[in-house]
């Protein structure tokens, strides 16, 4: 039983990284200057354009060594920060239980 709330501790402190990570590449990306991002904005209120927002999910994909399908019909730009954090997290774990 111990092994399972480590594992459980190690998936939570994952996800917290993975959250910090991407908001770090996001502000790095754009002209916000402190505080904290509103995580029910779109992508492209934050000031992303369609070019950062590719080189973004680029970033993510590579840092968490994931693929994030993009589907035609899906406008990435109008997802909020905690779609892309969501999705993100999903994908790990979905990876982690794989492995």
């Amino acid at each position: 039983m111990p092994s399972s709330v480590s594992d459980n501790e190690e998936e939570n402190t994952f996800m917290v990284s993975a959250a910090h990570d991407i908001v770090e590449m996001i502000t790095a990306r754009t002209s916000h200057t402190g505080g904290t991002l509103d995580l029910s904005e779109s992508l492209d209120n934050l000031g992303l354009d369609s070019m950062e927002v590719v080189s973004l999910i680029f970033d993510i994909e590579e840092k968490f060594n994931i693929q994030i399908p993009l589907n035609a019909n899906m406008d990435i730009e109008s997802k909020t920060l905690a779609d892309l954090i969501q999705a993100v997290d999903r994908l790990v774990a979905a990876k982690v239980k794989s492995n």
